[in-house]
């Protein structure tokens, strides 16, 4: 036992001194140590300077991802979503400039990351999420707004796609290498409240009198404001229409005096009003800080600091005192059955006959300009604190609107109702759009919800300073038929709505379309006709004989309308039909002409 532990120590003794005498070649980190030998430590060689001066530039070139699409700029080991028709890939940016993706799956967003009505999805082993944009809206948040072409203010809510600086310059991209160490740039944590993200789009995040950006000015880089043109002012944009639901001005500060917050500052999170909510673009909200009335509070409003705590005050904008004279009727303000004689029932600023024609089942995708009476009647859901697409409408003056008495609810209160005007996107604002509260409906007395017959109602648009709606582009009144009006068998008219593309389609259509179909003649709109459904003389039926447009679920409440001396006229009110474009199957439509005794007795019930 003691010859084998001698043994031990004497073999450990020998592998030690073997150490000793064994010169090390290289660690790990690939320097070279000596020992014993200090002064044979080159520092030049262990510092390993040239590999810098050599390889910079073809490296930093080989290092940096350029999305071909996007012309989104990222860096060595930037990791990131994207689109691949219905899949969602995550991507890697490598050492030679190369993307590395695989798919993988996503489920929606506990708390939405998405602008403008985004659709928010989050991958399922990452924290990383991608929004599904609307149409004309990208970016990674849903934030930029392609149909944005001038500047509002200051532009410090400027979302749109202009790049070019004053001087011609092209900006550079906010994420570009050759920012780093500026204050505005793309790396920013509050980049995206600021409108700053992987683009060279023009923005204003600092307050300046107007967007600008970073460009070369030979090889140094400098900030130049973009050459972007203001916006048309308009005079009502900066007061309010009775409680303000409609108001898209620019007034940012409380009564208090206070500064409103941003809808999109990262302390509103958690609130129920902010720039991440699904109808945001609906309500006004995005990433600025005006004065909105999302919610039919007193008047527009905003959240803010006081004596820090997070709270929200009214602001005080201006009632709108002007009361235009484009929109005239007689008696008191109220439609009447020689409306015809108004300066601007019937008429549009339509240029789609010199548009090519995209058919789809259902009519074709249309502008609201190309059917300015078209109303959108929304009815709130308190479950979920929203208004929820109901049914169609049609403006016949500035304070009433006619629809379906299909579409209400027996014993729905009026204050559930909202009414938008002026609207190509259903759930989307482009500025040009009214929304209005309901005072007061009223569906027809003989109203039979078997046979469908009498299928009317009228709505009354609640307000303080005697008008409602105001003629544009966007909004105009139709004009009402006089009684005794009939149209030739076969005329062609128009009808347009959000209804289902197909009978039974999942989703009413995002944006507004518009069909023609054609005048039956009495003897054709017949129960024979129509599975042997009961047809009244308080009807009509139009259809199109190729079975390619007809109105569809969703549809309800809307016009049908027919040129009559140079005016488009209100014959008819979408009501029922026997499936959706099926060939020699008319839609039938409620007779507005049966009606105008009854809208006059209405009106002069409830002056406005």
């Amino acid at each position: 036992m003691i010859r084998s532990l001698g043994c031990l120590i004497l073999l450990s003794a020998l592998c030690c001194r073997l150490a000793d005498s064994v010169e090390p070649r290289r660690t790990k980190r690939g320097t070279r140590f000596y020992r014993g030998e200090p002064e044979r430590r080159p520092a030049a060689r262990a510092l390993f300077i040239v590999h810098v001066q050599k390889s910079s530039p073809s490296s930093a070139a080989r290092s940096r991802c350029v999305d071909a699409e996007t012309s989104a700029l990222r860096l060595f080991g930037d990791t990131w979503l994207r689109w691949r028709g219905q899949r969602v890939e995550y991507c890697r940016c490598t050492l030679r400039g190369q993307e590395l993706c695989h798919t993988v799956p996503v489920v929606n967003c506990y708390v939405s990351h998405c602008y403008n009505g985004g659709t928010c999805k989050e991958a399922v082993y990452t924290a990383d999420y991608i929004c599904q944009c609307p149409e004309g809206f990208s970016g990674p948040q849903c934030e930029i707004n392609a149909s944005e072409k001038c500047v509002v203010g200051t532009g410090e809510s400027f979302r749109g796609t202009w790049s070019l600086s004053r001087s011609g310059a092209e900006c550079l991209n906010w994420n570009a290498t050759a920012l780093r160490g500026r204050r505005f740039t793309a790396r920013r944590a509050d980049a995206g409240s600021l409108g700053l993200g992987n683009h060279n789009y023009c923005r204003n995040p600092d307050n300046d009198s107007a967007p600008w950006c970073y460009v070369y000015k030979g090889s140094q880089v400098v900030w130049d404001v973009c050459s972007l043109p203001k916006c048309p002012e308009d005079r009502l944009a900066e007061c309010v229409l009775g409680s303000g639901r409609s108001y898209r001005g620019t007034a940012s500060v409380t009564r208090s005096g206070a500064r409103c917050l941003p809808w999109d500052a990262p302390a509103l999170r958690r609130k129920l009003y902010n720039a991440w909510r699904p109808d945001a673009l609906q309500l006004g909200l995005s990433g600025h800080g005006f004065c909105r009335n999302p919610d039919g509070d007193a008047g527009p409003w905003c959240h803010t600091y006081s004596n820090a705590q997070l709270t929200w005050e009214l602001c005080d904008v201006p009632k709108c005192s002007i009361r235009p004279s484009t929109i005239t009727t007689l008696g008191p303000r109220a439609p009447t059955t020689n409306n015809n004689n108004g300066a601007t029932c019937g008429q549009r600023s339509d240029d789609s006959q010199n548009r090519p024609s995209y058919r789809i089942f259902g009519g074709r995708l249309s502008n609201i300009t190309e059917q300015p009476w078209q109303a959108i009647i929304n009815v709130y859901q308190a479950r979920s604190k929203q208004h929820f697409y109901r049914c169609g409408g049609v403006l016949i003056d500035s304070c009433w609107v006619l629809s379906a008495a299909h579409c209400f609810e027996e014993n729905e209160k009026a204050e559930r109702l909202e009414v938008i005007l002026g609207r190509t996107f259903r759930k989307q604002s482009e500025g040009g759009d009214q929304v209005f509260e309901v005072e007061k409906y009223w569906i027809h007395e003989k109203f039979d919800p078997e046979s469908f017959d009498n299928d009317i109602a009228l709505l009354k648009l609640k307000t303080d300073i005697g008008v409602c709606a105001i003629v544009s582009p966007e909004v105009a009144p139709v004009c009402l038929p006089d009684p005794d009006l009939v149209l030739p068998s076969w005329t062609e008219c128009e009808i347009s709505g959000f209804g289902r593309a197909k009978e039974f389609s999942a989703e009413y259509a995002e944006r507004i379309k518009r069909g023609y179909v054609r005048l039956w003649p009495n003897e054709r709109c017949v129960p024979d006709a129509l599975s042997g459904r009961l047809v009244t003389p308080n009807m009509l039926c139009a259809g199109d004989t190729r079975g390619l447009d007809d109105a569809c679920k969703g549809d309800s409440g809307g016009p049908l309308v027919c040129r009559n001396k140079e005016r488009m006229t209100l014959v008819g009110v979408v009501s029922w039909g026997d499936g959706c474009g099926q060939r020699d199957k008319p839609g039938v439509y409620t007779r507005v002409s049966n009606y105008i005794g009854w809208i006059d007795g209405k009106v002069k019930e409830s002056p406005v």
